[in-house]
């Protein structure tokens, strides 16, 4: 989380561990110049589009955000991106993020610029809606896989979005692909209020019980 001060607040359930304090982030030293610059393209992409009103036909209602004009490409290779530097990436945060072969998939996807078919590792977005109506942008929480039915699931929590990557050979079957991005330009984002998402309520008792929760606020 980020404080008042915009410090970034690095708060373990943990009872031993103390809150740190880092001044911009969890980094590393992952990527060379080129594939740098290549990648830092999607995310000024998605910066503007979500973030500076690029994409001009959006329309909501109390379930969800519709956007018509989204780059495919563009938004397809970040979210491919994210997924696979938090594969290769050694900090702890990403620890439990291992995608065996499809590692090496999804990487040559990223050189050749090819981001697939949109069922080729969907990812469905969610909003974090806040009781004030505002989106809780300043929360990041560890990346976690995990399994529904016969799919491998990867989820990510940052910018105010729940990220949930569907990584398996068979996404085509996947009962809600629709709600990936389309290759048509259709970005689909669910609306769910912060008390209905179970793993942040339960991370929240958990610093709650702990006296960690006036830190995290």
């Amino acid at each position: 989380m980020y404080d008042e001060n915009n410090r970034y607040m690095q708060i373990s359930t943990v009872p031993e561990e103390q809150t740190k304090y880092h001044q911009k982030g969890v980094r590393e030293y992952l990527l060379c110049d080129n594939c740098e610059q290549q990648i830092s393209k999607y995310e000024r992409y998605v910066s503007q589009t979500y973030y500076h009103k690029e994409a001009k036909d959006i329309q909501q209602n109390d379930k969800v955000f519709v956007a018509n004009n989204v780059n495919y490409s563009l938004m397809k290779l970040f979210q491919l991106s994210i997924l696979w530097r938090a594969s290769i990436s050694s900090l702890e945060i990403f620890g439990d993020v291992k995608l065996g072969p499809h590692e090496e998939n999804i990487r040559q996807m990223l050189l050749s610029e090819n981001p697939g078919k949109d069922y080729e590792y969907g990812c469905m977005q969610f909003a974090i809606i806040m009781d004030n109506n505002k989106i809780a942008d300043g929360l990041i929480m560890p990346p976690a896989l995990f399994r529904v039915d016969s799919f491998r699931l990867c989820r990510f929590t940052f910018g105010g979005l729940i990220w949930v990557y569907v990584i398996s050979s068979h996404n085509k079957k996947y009962k809600w692909k629709e709600f990936f991005l389309l290759e048509s330009g259709r970005l689909t984002i669910h609306k769910k209020m912060f008390e209905d998402i179970k793993f942040l309520m339960d991370f929240g008792f958990d610093l709650k019980k702990q006296g960690k929760l006036s830190s995290a606020n």
